[in-house]
């Protein structure tokens, strides 16, 4: 018998098929219809339901397509999952792991952190070491060299689409920092509470009646009884401090680009691993003096000690153009003294004042009073060509215009009020009642104030001042918009979350935005939402989540002529479909929990982390959390059932 050749690996996975796929009825009898056309009077109308039943699965498509977008879209970036409590254990644990393993010089503790964090990808060993030696230990920076190195592109950098790993390293970024991203959001919009003035209630008093009926028809004050309590009025959160500056896409984006915060965390990591200090005394070498028991080293010793001294420039010219030469070093009473040689004056512009010669041991000194000073200091005036007149702004010779009174004089021209000058002087006791004269027939400032401004004009020598950044108010912004102004004004800081791509759509930050600006959620809104949750649920559970095995496309002829020696062939193809249904599987079952989440974190719960396990128990993200049943396997019905809930 000839052995029967079957078709390569490559060959066998280019022709896998799903699981029987059968056309539609109504495509069978369209194409029927057509080749009975001349026979069969009837299909006209035929014709016309049939184009009407293709029109409404196209509808249904389009409809499905919307909501799966809408969905999408109300999840956040295209790259954010939640991560449940394990997965942030694993975190918090993270910085600790890297630190042991570049003491071992072995990724074992980090390579299972990532897979408990449900990343399935297998990354050599020089790439994980290097990753980790320029982390400076620290968990972000870590996952960003990793990100990078694997990817080929940062993570501020937006990619069209994002695989599973991707999307659980990118969603660990924003893990890591959230806390203090929200610790951030909160210093950037404080604003200090203003005490609110209670006026005192002064109690009514029962005043006596000046009656002659007395003091029995006196008026009493009862306060009314009321059985229902005071419930004060929610407090209203508190303004911004300042209002939002605008900004464009492309610099929102360059923003995001911009690599320093990753040199400003590592700087504050290193700050934080030297922040006991570092004792640098030899513990094990006594000092000398305590060594040295001989009076004549200890002696020996001092004088090092002195010699090692530096002498200090005490001695200060009181002119700077005057010279002098230090002709060595004298100890006096153990500090050490400069000895001047020669004190010279250089030449200047100051004239000596002679004061005179002096007789000092046989030798003649002259006697220096003082310096004149020549030549005078001139102020530099400009000339007649010069062009500072041209560089008045408009607003001074507008005002000029403007302050004109109707008989041609100008008032009030420093916006003071009142006049500068003092022109009528009371009388006191040095003195009689006296008016200045000189300067009551010059009270037009006009000539003064001209003066004032071009010698202002004149001695500045900075250029007029830029417009300061346009601003507007938050009330009117969208949640995204103003939560990507706050990121923008948080770029500059050692965070990740702000050089992330569209994390402004983050929903957990834009919740605590919408916090900020509008309070708490009143019932009507909680309701809204609530109602609004339903009808996605109800979306969702019309949308089919489930992955499809292809099952292997053996003919008849092939499956006569399979022998014992293509054994090894149909392994390996077996074990590619299973591998290649699994990590389809699990994609599937990661979208379905992004959908999910939104849907479910409107609702009440006692406790945000006990519910978060509670949905992670029946939506996994992880891998040890997914149990899948065997497509392939020759049970009906397999003992035991999946490990997920069914929806």
């Amino acid at each position: 018998m000839v052995n029967y050749k079957l078709p390569t690996l490559q060959q066998f996975l280019k022709k896998k098929k799903i699981y029987d796929h059968h056309e539609p009825v109504w495509v069978y009898l369209e194409r029927e219809m057509r080749e009975n056309v001349d026979k069969k009077p009837y299909n006209e109308k035929v014709g016309k339901w049939l184009r009407f039943l293709k029109d409404l699965k196209y509808y249904y498509y389009c409809e499905q397509k919307r909501k799966v977008k809408r969905l999408n879209r109300e999840v956040g970036p295209p790259w954010y999952c939640e991560l449940s409590s394990s997965q942030m254990e694993v975190l918090s644990n993270l910085k600790a792991n890297i630190h042991q393993d570049l003491l071992e010089d072995l990724p074992a503790r980090i390579r299972k952190s990532l897979s408990d964090l449900g990343i399935t990808l297998k990354i050599p060993k020089k790439i994980l070491m290097k990753a980790m030696a320029d982390s400076v230990e620290d968990p972000g920076v870590f996952i960003w060299n990793l990100y990078t190195a694997y990817y080929k592109k940062p993570p501020s950098e937006l990619r069209p689409v994002y695989d599973m790993n991707a999307m659980i390293l990118m969603s660990c970024l924003v893990f890591v920092d959230l806390a203090e991203c929200i610790e951030s959001l909160e210093k950037l919009t404080y604003t200090p509470r203003v005490p609110a003035v209670i006026p005192e209630k002064k109690p009514r008093k029962n005043t006596q009646p000046n009656t002659r009926y007395g003091e029995y028809l006196q008026k009493n004050y009862v306060k009314c009884y009321s059985t229902h309590s005071n419930k004060k009025p929610p407090e209203k959160p508190l303004p911004l401090g300042y209002k939002v500056r605008l900004r464009s896409t492309e610099s929102y984006e360059k923003l995001c680009k911009d690599r320093l915060f990753l040199e400003k965390r590592k700087e504050r990591n290193k700050k934080e691993q030297q922040s006991e200090r570092v004792c640098n005394y030899k513990f094990w070498e006594p000092p000398s003096t305590l060594r040295n028991t001989n009076p004549k080293m200890a002696n020996l010793v001092n004088k090092q000690k002195m010699l090692k001294k530096r002498a200090k420039p005490k001695y200060k010219t009181p002119y700077k153009y005057i010279q002098y030469q230090v002709g060595g070093v004298a100890f006096v009473g153990n500090q050490p003294r400069y000895l001047l040689n020669n004190v010279a004056v250089l030449s200047t512009g100051y004239i000596p004042i002679n004061g005179g010669v002096s007789l000092f041991n046989g030798e003649i000194i002259t006697t220096i009073l003082g310096y004149w000073k020549f030549p005078r200091a001139v102020k530099q005036i400009c000339d007649a060509t010069c062009d500072c007149l041209t560089r008045w702004e408009g607003p001074v010779m507008e005002y000029l215009e403007q302050s004109r009174c109707k008989c041609g004089h100008l008032y009030d021209m420093h916006h003071e009020g009142k006049a500068k000058e003092r022109y009528f002087h009371p009388p006191n006791r040095h003195g009689p009642f006296w008016i200045d004269n000189a300067k009551i027939f010059q009270l037009d400032p006009l000539e003064d104030f001209i003066k004032d401004t071009v010698k202002e004009c004149l001695m500045s020598s900075e250029p007029t001042p830029q417009l300061s950044t346009p601003t507007i108010s938050p009330s009117g912004l969208k949640l995204k918009d103003l939560l990507a102004a706050f990121l923008a004004e948080l770029s500059d800081t050692p965070l990740l979350i702000p050089h992330l791509p569209q994390a402004n759509l983050l929903r957990n930050l834009q919740e605590w935005v919408r916090k900020r600006i509008k309070g708490k959620l009143t019932p009507q809104d909680t309701k809204k939402l609530l109602y609004q949750s339903q009808r996605r649920w109800l979306d969702l559970k019309h949308i089919d989540f489930r992955a499809r095995a292809y099952r292997i496309p053996f003919t008849l002829k092939q499956l006569k002529h399979i022998t014992w020696s293509h054994r090894k062939l149909i392994q390996t193809l077996f074990e590619i479909l299973l591998e290649d249904f699994v990590s389809r599987n699990r994609l599937k079952q990661l979208n379905q929990t992004r959908m999910w989440w939104p849907t479910t974190k409107y609702d009440a719960y006692p406790s945000p982390k006990a519910f978060l396990d509670i949905f992670f128990t029946y939506m996994p993200g992880r891998l040890k959390d997914t149990f899948l049943i065997n497509p392939y396997s020759s049970e009906l019905t397999p003992k035991h059932g999946a490990k997920t809930c069914p929806l």
